[in-house]
């Protein structure tokens, strides 16, 4: 069959959404969403959203992403991701496999890439405006065709869920308060006044994806973050995400001298109460630290393999 494989116009986005939710079921999307993760993305170029056509009708589609240089239009890239590029979703609607259309659109979504200055290929773990952190294991037919061409599987990554209907305070929740009323720290809700405290806080901490070039305008304003104290200095903070039905959990984040004291479980477990307060039914943390989850009553809900490939 003869097809085509264009970069993706604006008036493609509908279409495109539609093809995406038919093919992907596990992580289905808006166009609002697309719009706002894929084209709204500072690093988004053309040439980096590729479609698959077939008789006028959209069929398979590619995104990939390449920051300039190393922190990129964002301001979130990192030195050890200078030479990383992302396929950040990729898909052939059902009826069209095995035809070499997702060769097609990997072959030339990997050239874009590699015209970036980019060796190393990676499905996805991106720490800009991204949909999943890799390809979910109930996906057996892409699992299968990046490894088929070579992409070696690197990790996997879990997002986690907690119900908060029932929920209580557990013992270990009970023993990380005391532990860390012990060391002299309290959580308290995030006020504007702090910023000059948070200011110190993020120059100790040192992640530019979290905290990239204009990160204060998030913390000029009351609401759904928490931060630790100790001796009047923030050692501590995290975010939630109030929302009908599920709400959000992240990031959390404690400086490295300050950790072993229960203060990660307690912003932790003050979020998840605050959620609860507003009337949220559960709580969702993607691209989680697992072993902190879990023993604050947390479950694995979803699993991705992460590929990567030298290009």
């Amino acid at each position: 069959m003869y097809f085509e494989i264009r970069p993706m116009q604006i008036s493609d986005l509908s279409e495109v959404v539609k093809a995406w939710n038919i093919s992907m079921p596990y992580d289905r999307i808006t166009d609002e969403r697309f719009q706002h993760v894929i084209l709204d993305d500072p690093n988004h170029e053309t040439g980096a959203a590729l479609v698959a056509v077939y008789k006028d009708n959209i069929i398979g589609f590619i995104s990939s992403i390449a920051r300039d240089g190393v922190s990129g239009a964002d301001g979130r890239g990192r030195e050890h991701e200078k030479r990383q590029g992302y396929i950040r979703g990729i898909f052939v609607i059902k009826d069209y496999r095995k035809q070499g259309i997702g060769t097609s659109l990997l072959e030339k979504g990997t050239d874009y890439m590699k015209s970036k200055g980019k060796s190393l290929i990676r499905v996805i773990t991106y720490t800009g405006r991204y949909f999943f952190p890799g390809v979910d294991l109930r996906y057996e037919e892409a699992i299968s065709f990046f490894r088929n061409k070579g992409f070696k599987e690197d990790e996997v990554i879990d997002d986690l869920i907690l119900d908060l209907e029932d929920f209580q305070e557990s013992s270990y929740q009970k023993n990380a308060r005391k532990r860390m009323a012990e060391f002299g720290v309290k959580v308290v809700e995030y006020d504007p006044d702090m910023l000059d405290k948070m200011r110190d806080f993020v120059r100790k901490f040192n992640s530019l994806s979290w905290f990239p070039p204009g990160w204060e305008e998030n913390f000029r304003g009351k609401g759904n973050k928490v931060a630790a104290l100790k001796d009047d200095k923030i050692v501590g903070w995290a975010s939630y995400h109030p929302s009908k039905g599920m709400g959000g959990f992240g990031p959390i984040g404690v400086l490295e001298d300050m950790r072993g004291h229960g203060i990660g479980s307690c912003l932790l477990l003050e979020s998840v109460l605050k959620l609860k307060q507003a009337g949220v039914d559960s709580v969702f943390a993607g691209w989680a630290n697992t072993p902190f989850y879990i023993p604050n009553g947390w479950r694995i809900h979803r699993q991705y393999a992460v590929f990567e490939k030298i290009v």
